[in-house]
């Protein structure tokens, strides 16, 4: 199949009703009707010879072939806009598609100003998409080298990848939360051997480290996102470690004050390939980092440590 504009159109409708999980839901995404999705679709299946999806009164499903169409999707959709910032690279144009990839809770951290940054970008960008994806600390480095983000924003990172740039950025203050009706709450000295027993949640790329801290051999829970395992904290079963930025917004949780301090600073960086700066884009967004002044880690007042070395050292 030769691949035309009107096929790429189609790729990305087909592309958006998949993310919105059906018609229904990428009506509200496009502005489209569900009669012209659904023909569209159609369309689309016609060009290729196969069905792509199942849908109908049981809810939508991709077939075998749809998923792998997906998938291609992908890859297409990220050459074009590499070439759409390559061009604009060399024309000295800030204009194309700018990928970010952050972990959860980025709103709350006043220690470094994320939306300001993307502001003072979009005000020299002004004809720059920007794309912005929440992922896991365990995915960023894998989708930097893949292509698909431009700059990832995180932290967690106890080994470094060949390839990637690590941008010390700050130092995010973790400590244990629970409900206001938990047991702990109000307590202003816990022993942390009392802290074993009592169920804890911790999110899976930290929940290793997280347990060593307070002696857990196994955790109650184990989440992906870090709302997921406010939720749970809140639930009043569950204690569980929080950003202290993100914990302390939520007013029905309370900070676990221990008799010995077992909060931790996990250091937070901006990755991005080593050509990165290649591209036009990529340049201007680290050029906004630079002149916001967060790069020095010496500015805060913890320093910048490993996981891994916290977690030795407590254990002396």
């Amino acid at each position: 199949m030769r691949v035309h504009d009107f096929d790429l159109k189609l790729l990305r409708t087909f592309r958006a009703i998949v993310e919105a999980d059906g018609i229904v839901g990428a009506q509200l995404t496009l502005n489209v009707s569900q009669s012209t999705l659904s023909t569209q679709l159609a369309d689309l299946e016609k060009r290729l010879g196969f069905r792509v999806c199942y849908r109908g009164r049981s809810g939508f499903a991709l077939t075998t072939a749809g998923q792998q169409i997906y998938n291609a999707c992908e890859d297409l959709f990220s050459a074009a806009d590499r070439f759409q910032n390559a061009a604009a690279s060399i024309s000295g144009e800030l204009k194309g598609v700018l990928r970010l990839g952050i972990v959860d809770a980025m709103i709350t951290n006043r220690t470094w100003d994320l939306s300001a940054i993307i502001g003072e970008f979009n005000d020299r960008a002004k004809k720059t998409v920007i794309e912005i994806f929440r992922d896991s600390p365990g995915d960023m480095e894998r989708l930097l080298i893949e292509g698909s983000r431009d700059v990832t924003i995180g932290g967690a990172f106890t080994r470094k990848t060949a390839g990637i740039a690590y941008i010390p950025l700050f130092n995010e203050q973790h400590a244990i939360f629970c409900s206001n009706d938990h047991p702990l709450a109000g307590h202003e000295a816990v022993e942390i051997a009392e802290l074993k027993h009592y169920v804890f949640v911790a999110r899976r790329y930290l929940h290793r480290y997280d347990l060593e801290r307070v002696g857990h051999i196994s955790p109650g829970a184990i989440v992906e996102e870090m709302e997921s395992q406010a939720l749970l904290i809140q639930s009043g079963r569950f204690i569980g470690y929080l950003p202290v930025h993100y914990g302390e917004t939520l007013r029905s949780l309370t900070r676990v004050r221990t008799t010995e301090s077992i909060d931790y600073y996990s250091p937070f960086y901006l990755l991005h390939k080593n050509n990165a700066e290649e591209n036009l884009l990529v340049r201007n967004f680290l050029n906004r980092v630079r002149e916001a002044k967060m790069l020095k880690s010496e500015q805060y007042s913890q320093p910048i440590q490993p996981l891994e070395s916290a977690i030795k050292k407590k254990r002396r």
